[in-house]
């Protein structure tokens, strides 16, 4: 009796395995037709409740009607036509699902633990019969690009949370199962500028949004643009992120990488202000000595290490690194300035040794020196005025306290001339 109620059982089962197959084809014949919402509702019941030994097959039919509707509204799209986005990002999402579950069915070990893979790229004819070239490899790698797509008509939605999430599903679909490392790597590389605006899009609405956590999750692409200004925007979302984030270590790392990979003076400047104010001025000059071993040919690393020494009064040797700075990038407007600085103290020195009284036989060529050596010093702070007009605190005060000095220098020569003449 047993026997007979598990004979019926099994072949009830082979009854519904059976019209869940017939589904499936007749699915496939709505797609060749051209009945594309047909064909959804079709395998959406066998997806419902899925008794077919053929579920790959089921999956890569499912991802065939949403590609071929994402395909009507992404023509619309190219036609500039009105398209319904809400189908377009809907039917998006679903042939990435179901191509994915598809492939990852498909490579699901045998009984003897072997693999015969029908649906990657379908290059060979097999009973399914899916053509040429129109496997799930394939349709996902025509697909890849159209998140970016998704993540706009959120944007133009205002829903930019979606538009985030959608960025961040581009970001990481080259990494599907359904491609090799060689494949994850060759799309990175050949969408390298793509990526990284789209990694800057999706760290740009974390960071606004605040959400600190995720803008490391996609802020490392953008800081390897190449791109100066895209890469030192990374660099201080990151850094702002993880300060907020409290973490002081990772901070500190994310500046130092800055300071490394940009050439914006903030970061070592930062960096020294944070030993400083903790009174750990050898540590600071420990992270200028590491960057300088690290990267000699970085002007960066001669500049810090210059701004170190200057901090602790050794003039001399702070000269020497911001002249090695400047023969790499002669238009180092900070190191010009510095070295700038550094002159205008050497005028300070020499007028503290100069005598006040004009009757001395060393006043008047004392004098000269002062002001040779103030024309000297105008000449930096006149450069850095023309190659960064807009950053005026580095040369707008300090050329007119030279011009009033120059102006005194000149009345005190006139005077001693004056009184030669007599």
């Amino acid at each position: 009796m047993k026997k007979t109620l598990f004979s019926v059982a099994a072949c009830m089962m082979a009854a519904v395995s059976f019209a869940q197959d017939v589904k499936i084809a007749k699915a496939q014949e709505q797609i060749d037709e051209g009945k594309f919402k047909e064909a959804q509702a079709t395998i959406a019941e066998v997806l419902a409740n899925p008794k077919t030994k053929k579920l790959a097959y089921a999956y890569n039919v499912a991802g065939q009607v949403e590609l071929r509707l994402l395909s009507a509204e992404a023509d619309k799209y190219n036609e500039r036509s009105p398209l319904d986005t809400a189908v377009f990002i809907s039917s998006m999402d679903k042939a990435v699902e179901y191509f994915t579950k598809s492939y990852e069915l498909d490579h699901q070990p045998d009984a003897k633990g072997k693999v015969n893979a029908k649906f990657d790229y379908g290059t060979k004819k097999n009973q399914y019969d899916i053509g040429e070239g129109n496997g799930n490899v394939e349709w996902m790698k025509k697909i890849m690009m159209n998140y970016v797509l998704c993540a706009q008509f959120s944007m133009q939605n205002g829903d930019e949370k979606e538009a985030y999430k959608y960025y961040l599903k581009h970001l990481d679909l080259p990494k599907s199962p359904l491609f090799t490392p060689a494949q994850t790597d060759s799309f990175y590389n050949a969408g390298k500028d793509i990526y990284e605006k789209v990694g800057y899009f999706a760290t740009q609405i974390a960071y606004k949004e605040k959400w600190y956590d995720k803008v490391l999750e996609s802020v490392d692409v953008v800081c390897k643009s190449e791109d100066r200004i895209t890469r030192e925007d990374g660099y201080w979302m990151k850094a702002s992120s993880l300060q907020h984030m409290g973490d002081t270590a990772k901070w500190l790392n994310t500046l130092k990488e800055a300071m490394e990979n940009t050439e914006n003076v903030n970061y070592p400047q930062i960096i020294l202000k944070y030993y400083y104010d903790r009174h750990q001025q050898d540590e600071a000059m420990k992270v200028a000595n590491d960057f300088v071993a690290k990267a000699p040919g970085n002007k960066m690393a001669h500049y810090i290490k210059g701004v170190v020494l200057m901090d602790q009064n050794k003039d001399a040797e702070a000269m020497q690194s911001f002249n090695k700075s400047l023969e790499i990038d002669p238009e180092f407007v900070e190191a010009i300035a510095n070295v700038g600085v550094l002159n205008f103290n050497e005028i300070r020195e020499l007028n503290q040794k100069a005598t006040t009284d004009n009757r001395d036989p060393k006043y008047k060529e004392q004098q000269q020196q002062l002001k040779d050596k103030l024309t000297t010093t105008r000449t930096y702070f006149e450069k850095v005025q023309t190659l960064a007009p807009e950053k005026s605190e580095l040369w707008q005060d300090k050329l007119a306290n030279i011009d009033n000095l120059i102006a005194v220098v000149d009345t005190n020569l006139a005077e001693v001339a004056k009184r030669d003449k007599k």
